[in-house]
């Protein structure tokens, strides 16, 4: 057994008898089929409202039953979400353990293609799905924005460069390339993942796209008045 599937397996026996823990589900790599040696653990519990932040406590005494935990990072200790990081003393430093508590009274669908999710267990239909929004989107209008979008951004870029700021014109290059991307998820059906920028932009979008952005993103400062007529063509295009 490896390492991964000791952790959940791990949890899943001690979290399982305990009453205020009702559901137990994997989601990010693992639930999407990714999953490789360098992927972490993003696994979710729904507690009891009175436990979001206090069960923290006890599931570092069960994940220390595998091996001392070498790192620990508390991101949410208030609000509806808790989340901590931890990872064990001897395992792969990709392996993080990225635990995500929300309260039982907390009534979440997840989305059926978004936030896919393995149920490791479930006491009461904690975890419920409901299928993707087709949402209608006027693409052409969108381009046209996107297009009027560059031409300003463009004349920011050119200043800055006059003015010695290569730095701010890198920022004003860089906001128009996350405006691309999020054209291009809306172009290619993933209207829910338009905050996303770059993350699972391989996922989402043909290769002939995520090349066209890696050769945009990979200029020095130097180059960046040069490609300009390039990335409009580029854009252009779209």
């Amino acid at each position: 057994m490896d390492d991964r599937q000791k952790i959940i397996e791990h949890l899943q026996k001690h979290l399982s008898e305990r009453t205020d823990v009702h559901a137990f589900w994997l989601e990010g790599s693992v639930a999407q089929g990714y999953t490789d040696e360098y992927s972490d653990i993003d696994l979710w519990l729904s507690v009891d409202d009175s436990k979001i932040f206090t069960i923290f406590d006890d599931i570092e005494l069960i994940l220390a039953d595998i091996a001392p935990i070498d790192f620990r990072d508390i991101v949410k200790s208030k609000g509806e979400l808790g989340q901590n990081t931890y990872h064990l003393r001897g395992m792969s430093e990709f392996l993080t353990i990225d635990i995500n508590t929300q309260g039982i009274s907390r009534d979440v669908y997840l989305v059926s293609g978004i936030d896919d999710a393995n149920i490791i267990f479930d006491k009461g239909g904690v975890v419920k799905f409901k299928e993707r929004e087709q949402i209608d989107i006027d693409i052409e209008a969108k381009h046209k924005k996107l297009q009027g979008f560059y031409t300003q951004m463009r004349l920011n870029i050119l200043k800055n460069i006059r003015r010695g700021k290569n730095l701010e014109a890198l920022y004003y290059y860089h906001l128009i390339l996350r405006h691309v991307t999020k054209f291009l998820r809306l172009k290619y059906g993933w209207n829910e993942k338009t905050d996303f920028d770059l993350k699972h932009i391989y996922r989402d979008l043909p290769e002939n796209e995520t090349k066209r952005l890696e050769q945009f993103y990979d200029i020095q400062l130097s180059e960046i008045e040069d490609v300009l007529p390039e990335l409009e063509k580029w854009i252009d295009s779209l």
